[in-house]
Order: structure tokens, then sequence, then C-alpha cells
């Protein structure tokens, strides 16, 4: 996951953000989890950025959207609130091109759903401009 990339990715996730006035912070990880690039829009607090990057990890670690991990943990499995470096709330999705995961967002600042459903379009809509 390089810089030019993580900023498609990120200015997608604005866009989708601005489109239902939402306030967000948002930040790509690439596939070791380290942070590649972070942005707060103005107006979101200031805790959703470290939420962001959280979000970002969890997804990249456990391969999958981290609203996955908030079901789960809403369905009983309690176990999953015990993860090291996990948060199970919406907003994290994996970067997958053909079958290699290159990174994940990470995007903190509405609701656990609101977050969910604007990373997974941010991911889904750059990942098309992008072929």
């Amino acid at each position: 996951m390089d810089l030019k990339t993580s900023l498609a990715f990120i200015e997608r996730a604005k866009q989708a953000a601005d489109a239902i006035h939402a306030h967000v912070a948002i930040a790509i990880v690439d596939e070791g989890g380290n942070l590649v690039a972070l942005e707060k829009m103005d107006g979101t607090q200031l805790g959703s950025m470290k939420l962001a990057i959280m979000k970002a990890k969890t997804s990249v670690n456990y391969a999958r959207p981290s609203a996955d991990m908030e079901h789960a943990l809403n369905g009983g499995n309690y176990m999953i609130g015990t993860l090291p470096d996990t948060l199970p709330a919406g907003g994290g999705y994996p970067i997958t091109i053909g079958n290699r995961m290159i990174g994940a967002l990470g995007l903190s600042g509405g609701e656990g759903e609101t977050d969910a459903n604007l990373a997974k379009e941010a991911v889904t809509t750059a990942l098309q401009a992008l072929k």
C-alpha cells in the first residue's frame, strides 16, 4: 500500500461522508497494520483518529470488516472482546486486490452502522476506480 493509493481511498471516504453530511477520521494501514495515511475532516472529534486507526488494524489483522467482529460480540461471542489490539466496532474494511489483502481502511466519527457503511462504500468505489 503506497501513499498515492492510500490517498485515493481517503478521498473516496471523504466523498461518501460529505454526501451524508458526516464528519469522520479516515485511516489507511498496509497489510502489516502499519499506518500509511490518516486524515480528519473538519468538525470531527479528536478521538475518532485513534478509533479509525484501531478499526483499520482490526480489519487487516482478522481479514474481515470490523463490523463482523462487532456483530459477533453482540451475538454473544464475548471472547471477541478479549482479543488483543482489537476494536470490534463497525468502520474497518479490508482492501483486497485479486486474492491479496494490501491493507485496510478505518473510519470513525458516526454511529457504528454509518461508519461500517461508509467504509465499505469507500473501499468498493475506490477499487472500482483503480480498475
